[in-house]
């Protein structure tokens, strides 16, 4: 009986959660599909046409060559930006002085467009995979960055101050204090990166590659097939969505188990 009530439980918090999301999704389709009443498939495909047009994608095996190549690119850049970014922001947060010096490069990293960054990757490297990774990493580790510093400076100083008067371990320090502060700024800006790598890494291929997501839509821009545009945009957000379900919050659930407690108390 009371492993009925418990499962009840977790199925009422599961619609909880899943059902408000369920009904905006339902509703951004609805949205599409009235906007592709007034207009020609040339300017809005329908979303029928534009699972017709992601069935042919998948029937000629361009799906799997593509999302390979962009998930590499992606993930490869914002792992670059992640390393960096948490250990020159955890740095940058501990002692002022190395943030005043960093701070310049941070700020010209993130007020200097992707686009830029691309024309200056194409002159480097040339075209291919080593162009949109650069790109990738170097527009998301300003957002990583101050994730980072933002965590270790949240830390309320008086409790560091206590810990150090009681002698409290080193290890106890890091796991109790350090630790749930950094990753409650860090991993908001974790999701915002990783968000932003699929967009940059899909615009450099665009530009600069003849493989991935963005090669494949850009050559259908070229044929006019606005359908299959609409289908690699669909792929795009699908893969976001995973990043953000099924990695991103699930492994924060793991780390985070007090915040996720709290909420659902």
């Amino acid at each position: 009986m009371i492993k009925s009530d418990q499962f009840d439980k977790n199925i009422f918090k599961l619609i909880q959660v899943i059902l408000p999301e369920l009904i905006g999704f339902i509703g951004a389709i609805a949205i599409w599909q009235l906007l592709a009443m007034h207009y020609s498939s040339i300017i809005l495909p329908s979303p029928l046409e534009t699972l017709v047009a992601l069935k042919n994608l998948a029937t000629a095996n361009k799906l799997t060559m593509a999302i390979s190549t962009t998930t590499l690119n992606a993930i490869s850049g914002f792992t670059i930006a992640t390393l960096s970014g948490c250990f020159l922001g955890i740095i940058s947060g501990i002692k002022p002085l190395i943030s005043r010096a960093v701070r310049p490069l941070i700020t010209a990293l993130q007020g200097v467009p992707p686009i830029a960054w691309i024309v200056i990757a194409l002159l480097w490297f040339g075209t291919g995979n080593s162009t949109s990774i650069f790109t990738v990493a170097v527009a998301t580790l300003p957002i990583i960055f101050i994730g980072a510093v933002e965590g270790v400076r949240n830390i309320n100083s008086q409790l560091i101050e206590m810990a150090f008067t009681f002698k409290i371990p080193i290890k106890n320090l890091l796991l109790d204090l350090y630790y749930p502060h950094l990753l409650s700024s860090l991993f908001p800006s974790i999701a915002s990166g990783l968000g932003l790598a699929w967009r940059v890494a899909i615009m450099s291929e665009l530009l600069s590659s003849e493989t991935g997501i963005g090669a494949e839509m850009n050559l259908a821009r070229i044929n006019l097939d606005t359908a299959e545009v609409m289908a690699w945009v669909v792929v795009t957000v699908v893969l976001i969505l995973i990043s953000e379900y099924l990695v991103i919050r699930p492994i924060r659930r793991f780390l985070e188990p007090w915040h996720y407690g709290e909420k659902n108390k």
